[in-house]
């Protein structure tokens, strides 16, 4: 009964698993429309590090004049990962497809994920 139990659970999973790609993007990859994305740093002065994520890796740069931007297009279905140290108050924002998804802003540390 228990082999059973868990045979027939599996298409279930599975239909939730697909469910939850489509939701996240996943499907976006698989008809080729891909999410431009943008992310964004502003404050006053020098960021003393920014740091961000593409589906390469990390990307870690120091010592960039704010405000800051770089754009590049995804393949879907990732993470997107964006945070900025500097003195006074910095802020962060991830644009996607020209639409702001999430902003911070903090007293010398902003951190953004989407």
């Amino acid at each position: 009964m228990t082999s059973r139990l868990a045979l027939s659970g599996s298409p279930i999973l599975f239909a939730v698993g697909i469910g939850f790609a489509a939701t996240c993007g996943v499907a976006n990859a698989a008809t080729g429309d891909f999410p431009k994305v943008r992310y964004e740093v502003s404050g006053s002065g020098v960021a003393q590090s920014i740091n961000y994520q593409l589906d390469t890796g990390q990307v870690h740069i120091v010592n960039v004049p704010l405000p800051w931007s770089t754009q590049f297009t995804a393949f879907g279905g990732q993470v997107f990962v964006l945070t900025a140290e500097g003195a006074g108050t910095i802020s962060c924002n991830i644009v996607l497809d020209g639409n702001s998804v999430i902003k911070a802003t903090g007293p010398g540390r902003a951190a953004c994920s989407h």
